[in-house]
């Protein structure tokens, strides 16, 4: 009984050292799949919890099999997830990722692969296409690999990716932000500015002609039951949340997704999270009005 206990206990211990090491690569892949911190951080305990049975000798690659339990239990929750947002009122946003919040640091590797304009365009794709998009683009796996992880040849790995290359094409194209002499800041000042005081022409300025705002309430919050095209009816839009929602809000610039975007606050309460694509304009402004998606960054009372 003494050998048996003692080995459980080096087992228990082993695992832990695995939680440790894996916790930020695995909960960066369930983020990246799932868009959501709650779900990722489930996924995550529940791939632990299952290595408690497991014969770890007989295991030659534990960060392959680790990274399979976790996109396993990701494909099959994407299934169930994708019938909840059939139900889920207004457009649907992934949960924005806050610097500040208490999350594994190396999640934001490669801030590109893990920007918000990228999860979004994400949700274009089928579940599969989306972990072999995000297992090549993200961690830059080889396809056997990847195919070894979902359970596909390879040849069926590389049409898999190939296809969903083709579908975020349109949207893939380097926007070109880089070159632009004035910093990410400081054109989110000029845009709190201008938001603040309510300032169409300035607003109309900033906006790309056909300028896009897709906003998140889930019911909750009010907001757009559906993305509102063009820099006329945005500007127009921008301008009621300024003095509906968010009137008196002190913004704030903090890391969001690798990115530096804005945060909006009310009596010391998150309000709404204002991320953007930008090009030399602005192209989409993604709005997060839900409070479920915003509870885990607030400020503790």
């Amino acid at each position: 009984m003494m050998n048996v206990g003692g080995a459980k206990e080096v087992s228990a211990a082993r695992v832990g050292q695995l939680f440790t090491e894996y916790r930020p690569l695995l909960f960066s892949i369930a983020y990246r799949m799932l868009g959501t911190v709650a779900d990722a951080e489930d996924i995550v305990q529940e791939t632990f919890a299952a290595m408690q049975a497991a014969q770890l000798e007989r295991i030659s690659n534990i960060k392959s099999y680790l990274c399979k339990m976790v996109m396993n239990r990701c494909l099959n929750e994407c299934k169930s997830a994708r019938r909840r947002r059939e139900e889920y009122v207004g457009p649907w946003l992934p949960e924005p990722l806050i610097a500040e919040q208490d999350l594994p640091a190396a999640a934001a590797e490669n801030n590109e692969a893990l920007s918000y304009a990228f999860l979004v365009m994400l949700d274009r794709l089928s579940p599969l296409e989306r972990a072999v998009f995000v297992l090549r683009t993200a961690y830059e796996y080889d396809y056997a690999d990847i195919g070894e992880m979902v359970g596909r040849t390879e040849v069926y790995t590389r049409k898999l990716y190939s296809n969903a290359r083709k579908k975020l094409q349109p949207e893939a194209a380097v926007r070109g932000e880089e070159h632009v002499p004035v910093s990410r800041r400081q054109r989110l000042e000029r845009f709190v500015a201008a938001f603040q005081r309510r300032d169409v022409e300035g607003l109309m300025r900033m906006l790309n002609e056909d300028a896009v705002l897709v906003s998140d309430g889930g019911g909750k919050v009010r907001s757009a039951m559906k993305p509102i095209y063009s820099r006329d009816r945005v500007t127009t839009l921008l301008e009621v949340i300024a003095r509906g929602n968010l009137a008196g809000a002190e913004a704030q610039i903090r890391q969001v997704n690798g990115r530096e975007e804005l945060l909006f606050y009310k009596e010391g309460r998150l309000k709404s999270v204002f991320c953007f694509a930008w090009g030399e304009k602005i192209d989409t402004i993604y709005a997060v009005f839900n409070p479920e998606k915003l509870k885990e960054a607030q400020p503790e009372s």
